[in-house]
């Protein structure tokens, strides 16, 4: 869950799974006549179904060395040429996708039908292409792991939730079920269900980071950060360029108003070689966090130019950006980056990306709720604040934060309406789930931005 990397767009090989592989169907797993590029290939595999992004990719370039016409090798090579050069990369795609398929296996063939319809925006087709597949081959992990995948991304928890645990229990050692069923629990606020899930995976995958970088996530959203930062740093040590353990401290120390925390975390991952993408990103959350906490408005207004907000993402700086307009009564700045948010929502639902539509629509609501508080129409920044908590979920350590943050909000906006009894049962929900924020929140005497009350 990681939010720097990009997307998908081939659809590539393996979709992250377990630590051993599973001869379904049961011929050749891939096709190439070299043992060394099999060789790599695997270790490629391997390295993907821990998230070792970067190693996958090592192996994978070392297997098309010693066979520059591995077929799959070649076809998880399409998202890193797209990035290098967009146009390149997918005339790179279109060759890949133009080789005779009829000496590949089956497994094979599903995955270059499957990417064809995506470079083809038919993406419609791939269910009943993974249905066909499925039918003939029920349990083959590499697939079922890829309809599980996809319902996640539909935002269909149940089937999700339904597909994982038959995973699990027909290749117990693909550990990426457990995980997804931890994230799936956290999204519904099932959080025992959840740390049960990433404990399971840690133990059965304690050789790898990621196990103790979902339970750290998990720890950020309820509070419990001496865990957090153990299991962070914990997933560290058995990986230290694992780059979303950095992510996950920064952005707890962050919100924990650790700021130096924060900027010696990101200075270490520097050190170790981390993407200058990530550690940007990182820099613009404990510099405008840095001015909010300092209540410095103008000057956050001022950075308006600033790398960090440029583009149509919501991030946090943006948000921060938006509340120091909304403080200062820059209605125009506000409405402006409100409309961005609302382009880029506009384009999810054109893609057809139905989870981050549901947590960008939350996005949006939150930014006009604020406004509206401070333009002093409290009851419809109350009814666009509830609207944002719907689509807000627990799902991840960034979206937890923002989800309590909303709530906090929407709390502070109930008491300033004279609305007290519902308040205070949103503030019983907040401690429930996370209550250091809660008590922060009370030493603040129940406010975080500030509004008057009646």
């Amino acid at each position: 869950m990681k939010r720097w990397m990009w997307m998908t767009l081939a659809g590539a090989v393996v979709a992250a799974a377990g630590v051993t592989l599973v001869a379904v169907p049961k011929e050749q797993e891939w096709t190439t006549d070299s043992p060394e590029a099999l060789a790599e290939f695997e270790a490629a595999m391997d390295a993907q179904r821990k998230l070792y992004a970067e190693d996958a990719q090592r192996h994978v370039r070392k297997a098309l060395e010693h066979d520059p016409g591995f077929v799959m090798a070649r076809l998880m090579l399409v998202d890193s040429a797209i990035r290098e050069d967009e146009e390149q990369g997918k005339a790179y795609w279109d060759d890949v996708l133009a080789t005779d398929t009829s000496k590949l296996t089956p497994r094979e063939r599903y995955l270059i039908e499957r990417s064809r319809a995506v470079r083809g925006e038919r993406q419609e087709d791939i269910p009943a292409l993974t249905d066909e597949y499925l039918a003939k081959y029920p349990t083959d992990p590499y697939v079922l792991s890829r309809k599980a995948g996809r319902a996640w991304a539909e935002d269909d928890l149940e089937e999700a939730e339904r597909l994982y645990r038959r995973l699990a229990e027909t290749n117990p050692n693909w550990v990426i079920a457990y995980n997804m069923l931890g994230y799936i629990n956290m999204r519904k606020g099932r959080f025992s269900e959840a740390e049960e899930h990433f404990k399971s995976y840690r133990f059965i995958a304690p050789d790898q980071a990621n196990p103790y970088d979902s339970l750290g996530e998990l720890f950020i959203a309820l509070g419990r950060y001496d865990e957090a930062e153990e299991s962070l740093e914990r997933a560290l040590e058995v990986k230290p360029d694992f780059w979303a353990s950095y992510q996950h401290i920064v952005l707890m120390k962050t919100f924990m108003g650790d700021l130096d925390g924060a900027r010696k975390t990101i200075s270490r991952a520097e050190a170790a070689g981390a993407p200058e993408e990530m550690t940007g990103a990182l820099g613009c959350l404990e510099k405008y966090m840095a001015m909010r906490n300092a209540g410095q408005w103008q000057l956050i207004l001022d950075n308006g130019d600033s790398e960090c907000i440029e583009g149509e993402h919501l991030n946090f700086p943006k948000v921060i950006t938006h509340l120091a307009a909304s403080e200062l009564g820059e209605w125009e700045t506000a409405r402006k980056i409100e409309a961005e948010a609302s382009k880029l929502l506009a384009s999810y639902e054109e893609s057809d990306m139905p989870k981050e539509i549901v947590t960008l629509r939350g996005g949006v609501d939150h930014l006009e709720g604020v406004r509206m508080a401070f333009q002093g129409d409290l009851e419809e920044a109350v009814e666009k604040l509830r609207a944002a908590d719907g689509g807000l979920t627990y799902g991840e350590a960034g979206t937890a934060i923002f989800k309590l943050y909303n709530r906090m909000i929407l709390t502070e906006l109930l008491l300033a309406d004279g609305k007290d009894a519902e308040a205070h049962g949103l503030l019983a929900k907040i401690r429930g789930v996370n209550p250091m924020w809660v008590a922060e929140f009370e030493d603040a005497g129940l406010r975080i931005i500030g509004l008057e009350r009646g």
